[in-house]
């Protein structure tokens, strides 16, 4: 003998398939089960409602910056030439853009090395001008590397140590 939930008893394979026939009548009158599909609509709009409001937060990416080194001292290019052992004034003419390649405003740029250092800001061309003064070559030194570091909001902080030669 079995016993199917809380009906009688069934004593045989055959009588307990109509059992349960009779006994489906009973969940087809029962409403307490009807919650449970609403709860989970409210449930998974609720949970998406939380995952738009998270992923709004999350703030947009920076962008990469690039930097176009256009002349040193007039000359096109990432190459200068000064005396050795003789400290010098090094200009040098950059534009940065963004990568669509639209210029860059307002971004600090920083060049450093050879015991100089100087700092511009782009214009509304991405374009900067930066005067290094006292750039020196030592007389049993070839040649000397600047760096060159430009920062602007909303990008990553471009760091190039040899960006510039000076022989």
């Amino acid at each position: 003998m079995k016993k199917f939930a809380n009906f009688k008893y069934v004593t045989d394979v055959a009588d307990a398939g109509m059992k349960m026939a009779k006994s489906n009548r009973y969940f087809i009158r029962d409403n307490t089960g009807m919650e449970l599909p609403i709860n989970i609509v409210v449930m998974l709009v609720v949970g998406m409602v939380a995952l738009a409001a998270l992923l709004a937060i999350i703030p947009e990416s920076k962008k990469n910056l690039v930097v176009e080194v256009d002349s040193v001292d007039g000359n096109s290019g990432v190459t200068g030439n000064i005396a050795n052992g003789v400290p010098t004034v090094v200009n040098i003419y950059l534009t940065l853009y963004d990568r669509d390649n639209n210029p860059v405003q307002g971004a600090s740029v920083i060049i450093s090395g050879g015991g100089g250092q100087g700092s511009a800001k782009t214009d509304a061309s991405g374009q900067a001008n930066v005067t290094v003064s006292d750039v020196f070559i030592r007389l049993n030194q070839d040649s000397i590397d600047l760096k060159l570091v430009a920062k602007a909001n909303g990008f990553y902080d471009y760091t190039d140590e040899a960006a510039i030669l000076i022989t």
